[in-house]
Formats: C-alpha cells, sequence, structure tokens
C-alpha cells in the first residue's frame, strides 16, 4: 500500500473466501472486496494476501489475489473441490471450489497450529495484518501476529449490534462476538471503525479496561452512483437490506396493513422487499408467506443483482429504511445518491452520513411512516429536491487508513 511509511500490508481475505458463489455482496463483504480491488491494483511486491482456509492458512501473493478478485468480478468458480474435499463430501461447496483454485498459488502454507511459523518463514521486514471482516478475530491468528516482532495489528471493526442489542442478532452471536473484541483489545495496534457512532459504541464498551487500542474513524467509500433525474413512481417504495430483526421489516408491513386499510386498492403503494434472508425470521417469513397483500402490494424479491437494484431505486419515490440499529449503512447513501428519498429511522449514524437529505422517523410508531407514505402516494407531498450527501470515495479512506497505519508502524 501507497502509504507514507512504505509498510507491506497483509490484507486478510479469509471473509471473501467464505462468501464467493454466494451472490450479492454484504455491507462487510464489499469493504473487504473494496480493499483487495485497490491493492491488487497497486501490485506491491510485497503485499500479501491471508486466507483461514477450510484446512489451515494460505499465503498469496498478487497472483493469488487476482485470482481471487477474478470469481468477483465475472469468472467462474472451479467446477469441483481438490481430492479431498471431494473424499470429505465438500467437492462441490464454493468455499471449497475458490481454495482449490488458490492452493497451487500459494507462496505458503501452514496447518491451523502454524501460523506463527509462517509468519517467520516470510522473513523480517515490517508489515500490517489488516483484518477488515469481522472474520478470522481469534486468538489463534490476533496472537500470532501479535507476538511477530515485524508484525503490526489493524482491525476495523462495523458495529457493535451484537453487544448493544443482543436480541437483535443469533443467540450465540453476543457471546461470540464479545469475546472476538476482546481479542482484538488485547492484540490490535490500531482500530478502525467506519463511523463516529461505532467509534462511540466501542468506546463505551471499553471503558472499563485500563489500556485499549488506539482508534481512528476512516467513513467507508462509496461508488459513484448514477442520479435518476427522469419522473418517479409515486406507488413505488424499496427496502433493501438482509431480512433480519434489526431491519424492522416487520414494521414496515404493519404500516401496509393501515394502508391498505385506508386506501383503495387503485391508489395503494407497491413495496419491493430486497435482500437474502438472515437470522430469527421465521416468524415474519411465515407471516409474508400468507399475507393476503403478498404478489399485489408486498413483493419478495430476495437478493438482487446490481443493476437490478439500481433499476428499483431509479423508479421507487423512496427508499425504506426503518433499521433499529446500524454501524454504517449503505442502502439510505446509495439510495439518495440515485435521487430516492430516504425514509430512515432516527438514528445518529444516519444524521451524520445524510444530514439533511433523508426524512426521519421513530422506528417504532407504524401510524407516522403510513401516514408519511400515504401523502406520496396520494400526491399530496412531491418528492423534495434534496442536496446530493456528502460521501467519502474510497480514495480517501484508504488514505486515511494508510496515515494511521503510517502512525503504527
Amino acid at each position: 500500500m501507497s502509504d507514507p511509511g512504505g509498510i507491506a500490508t497483509w490484507l486478510d481475505v479469509t471473509r471473501l473466501v467464505s462468501r464467493a458463489g454466494r451472490g450479492v455482496l454484504t455491507g462487510v463483504d464489499r469493504v473487504e472486496f473494496a480493499w483487495l480491488k485497490h491493492l491488487t491494483a497497486e501490485r506491491r511486491a510485497d503485499t500479501r494476501y491471508l486466507v483461514r482456509s477450510t484446512r489451515g492458512y494460505l499465503l498469496l501473493d498478487h497472483r493469488g489475489a487476482e485470482r481471487l478478485l477474478s470469481f468477483f468480478t465475472g469468472s467462474p468458480l472451479p467446477d469441483r473441490g481438490d481430492r479431498i474435499s471431494r473424499l470429505l463430501g465438500k467437492g462441490s461447496d464454493p468455499r471449497h471450489r475458490v481454495e482449490a483454485a488458490l492452493r497451487p498459488l500459494a507462496l505458503d502454507r501452514a496447518l491451523p497450529v502454524g501460523l506463527g511459523r509462517l509468519i517467520a518463514r516470510a522473513g523480517d521486514g515490517r508489515f500490517t495484518y489488516l483484518n477488515l471482516g469481522h472474520s478470522n478475530l481469534s486468538r489463534a491468528t490476533l496472537g500470532a501476529f501479535a507476538a511477530a516482532p515485524a508484525a503490526r495489528v489493524a482491525v476495523l471493526i462495523h458495529d457493535l449490534i451484537p453487544i448493544t442489542h443482543p436480541d437483535l442478532v443469533a443467540d450465540d452471536m453476543p457471546r461470540r462476538f464479545a469475546a472476538r473484541l476482546e481479542t482484538v483489545r488485547r492484540h490490535a495496534d490500531l482500530v478502525i471503525c467506519n463511523s463516529e457512532a461505532t467509534r462511540s459504541d466501542l468506546e463505551d464498551h471499553w471503558q472499563r479496561y485500563l489500556a485499549s487500542p488506539p482508534s481512528i474513524v476512516a467513513p467507508l467509500g462509496i461508488e459513484p452512483q448514477k442520479r435518476c433525474e427522469g419522473p418517479r413512481d409515486p406507488r413505488h417504495f424499496v427496502m433493501l437490506g438482509t431480512i433480519e430483526p434489526r431491519k424492522n421489516h416487520a414494521l414496515m408491513l404493519d404500516v401496509w396493513e393501515l394502508l391498505a386499510r385506508d386506501l383503495p386498492q387503485d391508489r395503494m403503494p407497491e413495496l419491493h422487499i430486497i435482500g437474502p434472508t438472515g437470522w430469527k425470521v421465521e416468524d415474519l417469513m411465515a407471516r409474508l408467506a400468507h399475507h393476503p397483500l403478498r404478489g399485489r402490494f408486498l413483493h419478495l424479491h430476495g437478493p438482487l443483482p446490481e443493476a437490478e437494484v439500481a433499476a428499483h431505486l431509479s423508479r421507487a419515490v423512496a427508499l425504506l429504511f426503518p433499521s433499529l440499529a446500524e454501524g454504517f449503512g449503505y442502502p439510505p447513501i446509495e439510495a439518495a445518491l440515485a435521487g430516492a428519498l430516504p425514509i430512515c429511522s432516527d438514528l445518529p449514524v444516519f444524521r451524520k452520513t445524510l444530514g439533511d437529505c433523508a426524512v426521519y422517523h421513530d422506528a417504532r410508531d407504524a401510524y407516522l411512516w403510513s401516514e408519511t407514505i400515504k401523502r406520496h402516494c396520494l400526491g399530496i407531498e412531491i418528492l423534495p429536491v434534496l442536496p446530493q450527501p456528502r460521501v467519502s470515495s474510497w480514495g480517501e479512506h484508504h488514505q486515511t487508513v494508510a496515515r494511521a497505519l503510517a502512525g503504527i508502524a
């Protein structure tokens, strides 16, 4: 990485390897992908890429990194995994297939207990181990790098939702995530936060400790969006994101039931729900499956390619985002850039990233949301001409991190 100190980077790409072939990238995935693109484009000879594979660690150079990148830019995955994967009955698993393509390109490999020796074999040149994906934050991994004299450890934290909102995540996630954060506290030389809100939550969580690593805020990059200036359908509304409790889809079902009670069918808005299915949603999915409005005014699309998401945002009068908790939140920003009105829950992180570019509502007030939507679809309230949000580019993000890494080298 072209940082002021000139220190080499070892990027952990474990999360991306696990996500290859599994559809649209999540917000966390996109950060690791952006860094992979950035570092492969620089082609520094001393940049390395670490994978904790299903059978140990792989260390890659630019050849392996470019092969991994190709799987996210159109290249098909290998037809099957290697011989051991096939013997284990995992030959068709996408992760095993990607690992089969990367192993022959690895500079070095190590069993799960051999990471320290792999680091030592790489020589004594200084480098920063950079972990961006909330994956591989184990004592075995971070401890091995922390023990290496040449290494510094930098970790990006996306949110503390498993700690601050344990009821909104999988049952075992709060305990596991707390253990990861403690490992980060003990071994990291720098913590990168994606927003001031995340940094504030992290400081609150660590305030009882005498020592914790320094932290910085490096807002995530936003890819340029094509703003649609054409007419919008006043009855077209979108929800975008993983279907999980904290995204608050249940509130929108309540809202649409209120609208169906108050509006004639020829004036009813349509809600397009886009995103993969997450956890703790059995009751919600059952409610959706048998909902009398489904197929007419409620449309469940699942995850869609970027082009189809963009098409929805180009038509929609608004993106509805009643999330109960966020560390950053890509969809409202991207909706605003595309020209759709973000109607969001009133969270500090949205006030910071969107400012006057959104409408904010209480995330539990179905009546208030229904009245706002009703005014738009009846033409009582015209879509305002909002300023474009001020967003960071990936270049700005990378430079912010580079300056901070130079300080810990």
